[in-house]
């Protein structure tokens, strides 16, 4: 299907379209976005690490309510600044009752950055997960292990499960980092997956990536390039992740397939400054799955980090402060 072109702000940012057929972005298949967004993202290049305080400047609302697989304006990431991107597809166990990209999903991309710039108290891993779909916008999630990060000594970038439900953490710093999340939800410490689903579609509670055995890429403190350089050591072809779905609150986890290296990794100026990963909102799955909200209600405060969560997320009027009452119980 052809269309007009788009305009000067948006047609900057996919400039790599031929413009003289212009067919709409989200018209194209999975493979094609995968190969245009790749084409860009492995330029090689790095970016490099702003001021964190940046953040308290701009709203992260645009984190959640944008959908685009590129800033859809000129914005900086203040944190998980400089990273790599590589090609990726989930392979499905088929063992589980999980629908849409659950099933399997051919066409992907991973970015793996610290959130703050590596230096001698250690780095902070995550990773943000991207499927295309034919003809839709694409469905993204973001996971890491902890907030806290890990020590120098323990090197391995892989060395942890990473989650999309991360734990509270104690140092004030990044207690502010969270606190700056009320503006867009009332949890978090969480993002949804119900996207990845399909309209009406079954998603879990819970996705846990665990490190495939055998994963391992060094991160030295005082030399972050050579880090980044080191994923590229990571084969083609490589299971990354054992992906685990937790069906609900206090259910065991289950493996449902994996994730697996189809391009490799490489840093990416492009994916540091203009690759976009949308959050989705944990209130969305709570709206559709009311009794994990009501399972958590005796802890939500700690699971969530906000003891108001519920079914709806702030709106711009209420997110611009804070938000917090234990008592609180949004419906």
């Amino acid at each position: 299907m052809k269309g007009t072109a788009p305009s000067s702000i948006t047609k900057g940012y996919y400039d790599w379209c031929e413009f003289e057929a212009y067919t709409p972005y989200e018209n194209r298949t999975a493979a094609e976005k995968q190969a245009l967004i790749l084409q860009k993202a492995l330029d090689g290049k790095e970016g490099s690490y702003p001021s964190p305080l940046g953040i308290f400047t701009e709203s992260v609302s645009l984190s959640f309510d944008a959908v685009a697989d590129v800033f859809p304006m000129p914005r900086t990431k203040y944190i998980h600044s400089v990273g790599v991107v590589g090609g990726i597809k989930f392979v499905s166990s088929g063992d589980h009752e999980y629908t849409g990209l659950f099933e399997g999903a051919d066409h992907g991309l991973v970015r793996f950055s610290s959130a703050k710039k590596p230096d001698s108290s250690g780095f902070t891993p995550g990773a943000g997960v991207k499927f295309f779909r034919d003809g839709k916008e694409s469905a993204n999630f973001v996971a890491m292990p902890s907030l806290d990060g890990q020590a120098c000594s323990m090197s391995n970038f892989f060395a942890k499960d990473f989650t999309n439900h991360i734990s509270a953490t104690s140092a004030f710093a990044l207690k502010l980092v969270a606190a700056k999340f009320w503006q867009a939800s009332y949890c978090p410490l969480m993002v949804g997956v119900s996207d990845l689903a399909g309209e009406g579609g079954k998603f879990p509670y819970m996705l846990t990536l665990r490190p495939a055995k055998g994963v391992d890429v060094e991160i030295p403190c005082g030399n972050y390039s050579q880090g980044l350089a080191n994923f590229a050591k990571l084969a083609v072809g490589t299971a990354l992740f054992d992906v685990l779905a937790t069906p609900a609150p206090e259910e065991p986890p289950k493996s449902i397939g994996q994730i697996v290296l189809t391009h490799a990794l490489a840093p990416s100026q492009f994916g540091d400054e203009q690759l976009f990963f949308k959050h989705q909102y944990m209130e969305d799955d709570f709206a559709l799955k009311e009794e994990w909200l009501e399972a958590l209600r005796p802890e939500l405060k700690d699971k969530c980090g906000m003891g108001c969560a519920g079914k709806v997320h702030p709106t711009v009027d209420k997110g611009c402060s804070s938000p917090f009452n234990p008592g609180q119980v949004l419906v």
